[in-house]
């Protein structure tokens, strides 16, 4: 059981984590984030729609 929290326990703190960078990605620029990291055209915008189980 012990074990079964601990998964539990990491995955919502991916989650929460990949959510959360998902709002901020959401908030900025994605022309000037993709620029800024040489992404890619569209690949921020991509991330930023994938659902929470998606890495």
């Amino acid at each position: 059981m012990q074990r079964i929290r601990q998964i539990l326990t990491v995955w919502w703190q991916r989650h929460r984590s990949r959510a959360q960078l998902r709002r901020q990605l959401r908030e900025i620029s994605a022309f000037d984030a993709e620029r800024d990291v040489g992404l890619p055209a569209g690949s921020l915008l991509e991330e930023a729609g994938k659902p929470f189980w998606r890495a």
